[in-house]
């Protein structure tokens, strides 16, 4: 007998809202963290970068395996998060959508994903990124995100609680979302869930047209 799919679930409008504003902020603040003076952030924290092939047009991607066959990947129009088959999330709407971990260079190439049934990953997605931060912010001290967002247009989230303003999103999601095939029940909470331990930073990696063996600071 055929398996249906888990009923669709929604974010509400306050959450989509926030995670909006959060993370096309987040983009511009990794955008700012490939191009920092002292090296591309990015890949000290061991992400490793891969270009376009020749004479294909569009973003960079990197890319981070994190714990469990889990893996993210960066564009400069939003971020994937999953096992093979995860969750994508443009930069520009707070709509968890169905995704491949394929290389892809255009956010056309993401218009015509289905929105995603289950909001699993989206909280551990938000988690992650919530990580990245802390680890940006004990690196780095809180001068390096202040840097970066005096030439943010936007109304940005304060430089040392960006770190917890995705956390507390991510509680959000999970308070509001039940686990699929368990009516009336809540994701567990965040004690005994994969917690992300950031890694220390080191030498560089990058992939690229001419497979350079040093990682460049550009992005």
């Amino acid at each position: 007998m055929p398996v249906s799919p888990p009923p669709r679930q929604y974010l509400s409008n306050a959450i989509r809202k926030c995670g909006s504003a959060l993370l096309h902020q987040q983009c511009w603040l990794w955008g700012q963290d490939i191009k920092r003076a002292e090296g591309n952030l990015l890949l000290a924290h061991g992400f490793e970068r891969i270009r376009p092939p020749d004479g294909v047009a569009g973003s960079s991607q990197y890319t981070l395996a994190v714990a469990d066959d889990l893996s993210v990947r960066l564009w400069g129009f939003g971020i994937y998060f999953g096992a093979g088959t995860g969750i994508f999330l443009n930069r520009f709407e707070f709509i968890p959508r169905e995704a491949r971990r394929s290389d892809l260079w255009q956010a056309r190439e993401m218009t015509a994903l289905p929105r995603a049934r289950d909001f699993s990953l989206l909280a551990q997605t938000l988690r992650w990124i919530g990580a990245y931060e802390a680890w940006v912010l004990r690196t780095l001290g809180p001068e390096h995100r202040k840097a970066c967002l005096v030439g943010w247009p936007g109304a940005a989230t304060s430089h040392c609680l960006i770190a917890e303003a995705w956390n507390e999103l991510a509680a959000q999601v999970e308070r509001s979302q039940p686990i699929p095939g368990a009516a009336g029940c809540r994701i567990a909470p965040a004690k005994g869930r994969l917690t992300y331990n950031p890694r220390t930073p080191r030498k560089e990696r990058t992939h690229g047209r001419s497979r350079e063996s040093r990682a460049a600071t550009s992005a």
